[in-house]
C-alpha cells in the first residue's frame, strides 16, 4: 500500500507597487572573511528580481572602496557584512529578501526613469534622472545618481578575497564553501561594487524645487567620467529618490544602453538641473553655513577654466561669475550679504565638468 502524504501551504503572493525599485546597499570588503555571504545573497536578489531590486556594493578598505560612501555608510552599520534596504536599519545579508518584500508593495512618492548620452571616446556619460511625482511630496525630498559596475577584477593581493566558509565548516555559501582562503584575485569577480555616488550619500536637497503636486516632473543631470579601467558594458546607474527622514522611496537601474535609449533629458528643459563630477580638481566651500562671506577653494591639477554660478533652492539664478584660465591652490570668494536666508547650490564648472556645493545662508 502506497500512503500519500498531503501538505497544506498557504501562500500570500506578494504584488509589487506599480513602479517600485527596492535598493540594498551591502557594506563590503576584501579583507572581511564573512563578507562571501552578502556577495552570494546580493547576486541571488539580482537574479531572482531582476527589474525589481537594485544592490550597491559599498566596499571598504581596498581598492574598489569610494571614500565619501564609505563612510557615510560605515556611520550606519556596525560591521561588515552589513546591508541597509531602502536605508532601513542595517541587517544582515541574509535578510534582504525578507526587507525587500515588505519594500516592494509600498508605494512611491515618484517614478523614475534613467536617460544617458554616452561618449565611448571620452567616455563622457551624462545621465539624466527624471523624476515624475505620484503622491504630493510635503518636507525635503532629496536626488542622487550612482555608478556600479559588474565582474570587477583585479590583480594583487588586495583583490583577494577573504573567505571563512572555505572547507564547508561554516556550511554552504554559494560555492565560496569549495574555494581557499583567501579566494586569489584571479578567480574572483565582484558585482554591483560602488564607483561613484553624486552628489553625496545624502543627496541633493529640496531636489523636487516646486514640482511637488502630483504629476509634476523634474529632472536632475549628472555628468561622469568613466576611468579607463571601468569596463563601461557592466555599469549601471542607478537612480535615488530619498524622503525626507533618509529611506529611498523609490529608485531606478539601467545599463548605459538602456538608459541611452530611454532618452537623455538634456538641462535646456524645463525644469532641468545640472550637478557632476569635476574629475581634475578637489572642490570645497567654506564657512558653511555663513551669514556674510564663504570661500570655494579650489585645488587644481592642471590649468583649467572655471566658472560658478549660484543657484536658489527653486532654480532661479542668484548670482555668477567667469574665471578664465585658473592653476593650482585657489580661493574663490562668495559674497552673501544680499542674499536671503536659506539654502543655495553653488555650482563650480571646470572644464566643462560642474560640481554642485550646498551652501546655507544663515
Amino acid at each position: 500500500m502506497v500512503v500519500h502524504h498531503v501538505i497544506s501551504v498557504t501562500v500570500t503572493p506578494v504584488t509589487p507597487a506599480a513602479g517600485k525599485m527596492v535598493v540594498a546597499e551591502e557594506g563590503t570588503g576584501t579583507w572581511c572573511q564573512w563578507c562571501p555571504r552578502g556577495a552570494v545573497y546580493m547576486d541571488a536578489m539580482a537574479a531572482k528580481y531582476n527589474g525589481f531590486f537594485a544592490g550597491i556594493a559599498v566596499h571598504n578598505g581596498d581598492p574598489m572602496t569610494v571614500t565619501d560612501y564609505d563612510a557615510a555608510m560605515g556611520a550606519l552599520i556596525s560591521g561588515y557584512p552589513s546591508a541597509l534596504v531602502d536605508r532601513e536599519p542595517e541587517i544582515d545579508p541574509s535578510g534582504i529578501e525578507t526587507n525587500l518584500l515588505q519594500r516592494i508593495i509600498v508605494a512611491p512618492k515618484a517614478f523614475i526613469v534613467n536617460g544617458a548620452t554616452y561618449n565611448s571616446g571620452t567616455r563622457v556619460l551624462n545621465v539624466s534622472v527624471t523624476s515624475t511625482v505620484q503622491a504630493t511630496l510635503t518636507g525635503n525630498y532629496k536626488i542622487a545618481c550612482v555608478l556600479t559596475e559588474d565582474d570587477v577584477t583585479g590583480t594583487g593581493s588586495s583583490y583577494n578575497q577573504a573567505n571563512a566558509y572555505s572547507g564547508g565548516g561554516a556550511g554552504v555559501m554559494g560555492g565560496f564553501e569549495l574555494l581557499g582562503n583567501p579566494v586569489p584575485a584571479a578567480t574572483m569577480h565582484y558585482n554591483h561594487v560602488a564607483r561613484f555616488i553624486s552628489p553625496d550619500f545624502a543627496g541633493i536637497s529640496n531636489a523636487p524645487g516646486t514640482s511637488t503636486a502630483v504629476g509634476n516632473v523634474f529632472t536632475w543631470n549628472f555628468s561622469f567620467t568613466l576611468p579607463a579601467t571601468y569596463d563601461d558594458t557592466q555599469i549601471h546607474i542607478v537612480g535615488l529618490f530619498i524622503d525626507p527622514t533618509g529611506i529611498i522611496d523609490n529608485a531606478s537601474s539601467t545599463t548605459i544602453p538602456e538608459a541611452v535609449t530611454n532618452g537623455y533629458v538634456s538641462g535646456s528643459g524645463v525644469g532641468v538641473n545640472d550637478i557632476a563630477y569635476a574629475p581634475d580638481a578637489q572642490v570645497s566651500i567654506y564657512p558653511n553655513p555663513s551669514s556674510n562671506n564663504s570661500t570655494i577653494a579650489l585645488n587644481l591639477d592642471k590649468a583649467s577654466t572655471v566658472s560658478v554660478a549660484i543657484y536658489s533652492v527653486d532654480g532661479a539664478l542668484a548670482g555668477s561669475k567667469e574665471y578664465g584660465q585658473l592653476n593650482g591652490n585657489m580661493s574663490l570668494p562668495v559674497d552673501m550679504t544680499k542674499f536671503n536666508a536659506g539654502m543655495y547650490f553653488v555650482n563650480v564648472t571646470i572644464n566643462g565638468n560642474t560640481t554642485v556645493l550646498k551652501l546655507i545662508k544663515q
